[in-house]
């Protein structure tokens, strides 16, 4: 009997370890993350001698383990649970959630040095003078971003974030580095609704608060170009929304935990259907697509299915040319944007003859001498405020 007990310890320890290693090794590796939105560590099974000896190899190993641990989501999401439960402020150490509202909350931002706001405003500089060379003109916009502007509610003992003063310390050096800006939340700001225009479990502007957005920058770039453009009027008649269970960005971190009622909608005129033709990348290249197939993917899946923002709008495109048919303004307008602009390209596109949408993370291309030689009639860079980068994240 004493020698069972005494071997029953490290018989167990060697049938956990060894039917783990079983476990995980049949089964299947996953790529990417569909709740984290990221690509997963996969097995190295050929390291280098130099992965091996400065130990790249192990941390890759134990990256490894836990990516690929079996039923890693079931896991993680017990984990949510549990910090819940137990109080803690932050899940994950990013986000905190109201029960009672469905909101998610991010964690205050602290505030940007002077050197990382003063890189994003010189590669601004460099940006807008390379284009003045060949006398395109340039406008940086920032679009006001949830985690900014949609602080309620949150705990009473919650710090203070520091993203609006971010944004306006970022727009006094852009000035004084010569750059025309426009911080779109100053023409937004008279009915500004953060419960209206924010999903509550997404980093994104819902639909109408994209249309608001849209609305202000179809204001300033009329008044930049000189031209008579209007905005498409906000419609009841074109709103509609669909039944589906949305996945929103924050809440997939959270391994969809939040019940919530965010739901997918839409304002668009019944000609947006046809009066464009769609360049997955150039002209040239003559790859065409539906706009069905690049706007609102999620109209066409079946109710049970849950989606999220790129299934909802658009995915993110390396660069997406579309051609109108009835325009307001004859010009060529090429504008780099994140993914907030995916909600309202279309709109932005038809008031004119020949919309470029670049994504510099995407887009494999020294930028500005690519933008000189489309010779367009003018370049906006629209970013939401959190992104200080011109590359973004």
């Amino acid at each position: 009997m004493r020698k069972i007990q005494m071997y029953l310890l490290p018989i167990t320890f060697f049938c956990i370890i060894f039917g783990g290693l079983v476990i995980h090794a049949m089964t299947v590796d996953r790529k990417q993350s569909e709740m984290e939105n990221r690509p997963l560590e996969t097995a190295n099974l050929s390291p280098s001698s130099q992965e091996i000896f400065s130990g790249a190899w192990s941390k890759q190993v134990e990256s490894y383990i836990s990516d690929q641990f079996p039923a890693r989501d079931t896991w993680m999401r017990n984990y949510v649970h549990f910090q819940r439960a137990i109080g803690k402020t932050y899940l994950n150490d990013k986000y905190a959630v109201d029960d009672t509202s469905g909101w998610i909350i991010s964690k205050p931002a602290p505030a940007k040095s002077d050197e990382e706001l003063a890189a994003f405003a010189n590669d601004l500089r460099k940006l807008s003078e390379g284009l003045a060379e060949k006398e395109i003109p340039f406008t940086f916009y920032s679009l006001p971003a949830k985690a900014t502007y949609s602080r309620e509610p949150s705990p009473s003992y919650m710090p203070e974030d520091a993203g609006i003063a971010n944004n306006e310390r970022l727009h006094k050096l852009v000035t004084a580095a010569g750059v025309d800006n426009i911080r779109l939340y100053d023409d937004m700001k008279t009915d500004f609704s953060a419960e209206q225009y924010f999903f509550k479990t997404d980093h994104h502007w819902t639909m109408r608060g994209a249309y608001t957005g849209y609305e202000a920058l179809i204001k300033t770039m009329s008044e930049r170009l000189g031209e008579a453009i209007r905005p498409i009027p906000y419609k009841e008649d074109n709103a509609y929304c669909l039944p589906n269970k949305f996945a929103g960005s924050w809440n997939k971190i959270l391994y969809m935990t939040v019940d919530n009622h965010d739901q997918i909608c839409y304002n668009e005129p019944p000609s947006f259907a046809t009066q464009f033709t769609i360049y997955d990348g150039t002209i040239e290249g003559g790859v065409t697509a539906p706009y069905e197939a690049v706007y609102g993917r999620a109209k066409k899946m079946s109710a049970d299915t849950v989606v999220n923002y790129a299934d909802a709008y658009s995915r993110d495109f390396a660069e997406l040319t579309i051609v109108n048919e009835d325009y307001d303004s004859d010009k060529h307008i090429v504008v780099i944007k994140d993914s907030y602009f995916n909600a309202i390209q279309f709109h932005v596109a038809s008031h004119f003859k020949k919309l470029t949408i670049l994504d510099l993370r995407y887009l494999e291309k020294d930028v500005i001498p690519y933008l000189q030689n489309l010779h367009p009639d003018y370049v906006v860079l629209a970013y939401n405020d959190r992104n200080l980068k011109l590359m973004p994240e």
